[in-house]
């Protein structure tokens, strides 16, 4: 940097913000609506009082812009970008609004929600499955509309024996398609009508293998004895319609 000149260190971006658009990594941040950034990320605030340059940040409403400028490779920029709130990989609050979930073959699949692990108790930080939590807490999304989805729960039948154990596991691919939410995952599963068998793979490089004709056919025997309406939640049957409509 040259001498005099401040800023804060890029070191990640996330994906999914309109910031991925203009900046790189390792960019230095020297100023944020012509307010200079310290090396200590702060900007002047009251009288001589100082305060992080978040707090500008905060101060933006959604798709706002803000002119930023940067030092890359030696060289001053001024780039233009534009605030939206980013959403979290694992939602922290769901209001008014009925928990998603697909069926097959008895395992429940759904998006894993802060929610969810609440269900834990009080305690839930360190009663709810480890690995799921920290994800919880410290993933961001790497693309629009992801999520994580997670095999929460075995409705116990033949067709799924020896598997009960691999409960409460993300989801990572099915037949070898690396899921992306749940919406997607359920589109995986219609695809592999036309395969003879159908492969969930999970963390732990865990692996679900059912035969998918018998799989078809057992989800609705499950269903029924369990007096569960439909494999979709209601928001899953709304985006099907509108697929097909």
């Amino acid at each position: 940097m040259p001498p005099g000149s401040t800023g804060v260190l890029v070191n990640r971006i996330s994906p999914v913000s309109d910031a991925y658009r203009v900046l790189k990594k390792d960019d230095i941040l020297l100023s944020f609506d012509g307010y200079k950034i310290a090396n200590d990320g702060s900007v002047p605030f009251r009288n001589r009082e100082r305060i992080t340059f978040d707090h500008l940040v905060s101060m933006k409403k959604p798709n706002e812009t803000c002119a930023v400028k940067i030092l890359r490779d030696g060289e001053e920029h001024e780039v233009t970008i534009t605030l939206r709130p980013l959403q979290p990989l694992v939602p922290a609050h769901q209001f008014d609004k009925l928990p998603s979930y697909f069926i097959f073959a008895g395992l429940v699949f759904l998006p894993l929600t802060q929610p969810y692990l609440h269900e834990y108790g009080e305690d839930w930080y360190n009663t709810s499955p480890r690995r799921l939590c920290e994800r919880a807490l410290r993933e961001t999304p790497q693309k629009a509309g992801q999520e994580l989805v997670i095999l929460s729960q075995f409705l116990m039948d033949d067709i799924n024996t020896g598997y009960e154990r691999l409960a409460e596991l993300q989801v990572k691919k099915v037949n070898g398609i690396e899921v992306d939410n749940l919406v997607h995952l359920r589109q995986l599963v219609e695809e592999g009508s036309n395969q003879e068998n159908i492969r969930f793979d999970l963390d732990d490089e865990r692996v679900i293998a059912l035969n998918y004709n018998s799989a078809k056919i057992a989800t609705s025997r499950i269903l029924k004895r369990h007096r569960i309406p439909s494999a979709l939640s209601h928001d899953l049957i709304a985006e099907q319609d509108q697929r097909f409509s």
